[in-house]
């Protein structure tokens, strides 16, 4: 039996207090109930991101994330830089590494929706008035438990300033729920 009553593209709902903010998270691939069904209910946990501060006009930032039912349960890496977390998250640069469709994906401008996502290792670029990332720098790398993204991020001349990092992965039935992991000067 497979069942997901998860999280789609369209997105969810994370209430934070009285601050709401959309996680376009996506589901990993359904997964077989019975053993390890334990694993599979749990939700990912965010590890460390390198650099943790620094700044910079560009930078490749590595993100690791982990689930108890392996690093396939999967299924986004999401990473949104901005300089508070709001309810829309549309000034900020927000971009998902999706690991089912192996793509990458920048946040609309008013942050309801995804760009078009590019493929993963493709000549391409996955935009937002904000930053950019490189699709063809993007790597997603497994081992074990653990997912760790590598991705270069190019942050526009008007987003200039001090930001903070938040990340959120999903699994295959929840999600890590956005966690501050640090902080950058865009310049």
């Amino acid at each position: 039996m497979t069942s997901y009553l998860g999280f789609g593209r369209a997105g969810i709902l994370l209430s934070v207090g009285a601050l709401v903010v959309t996680c376009g998270c996506h589901q990993a691939a359904d997964q077989q109930s019975g053993a390890g069904s334990q694993a599979i209910e749990a939700a990912p946990q965010i590890g460390e991101i390198s650099p943790m501060s620094g700044a910079g006009h560009s930078q490749t930032f590595r993100v690791v994330a982990s689930h108890p039912a392996g690093a396939a349960a999967i299924g986004d890496v999401q990473v949104l830089v901005d300089e508070s977390m709001t309810a829309t998250a549309s000034g900020a640069c927000w971009i998902d590494v999706n690991s089912i469709k192996s793509s990458v994906a920048a946040r609309t401008e008013d942050g309801s929706d995804w760009q078009p996502s590019v493929p993963i290792g493709a000549a391409g670029t996955a935009v937002s008035s904000k930053c950019s990332v490189d699709a063809a720098g993007v790597k997603v790398e497994t081992k074990g438990n653990e997912i760790a993204v590598t991705l270069p991020v190019t942050f526009a001349a008007k987003f200039a300033g001090a930001k903070k990092i938040w990340v959120v992965a999903s699994g295959p039935r929840k999600h890590s729920g956005w966690q501050e992991r640090g902080a950058w000067t865009a310049n």
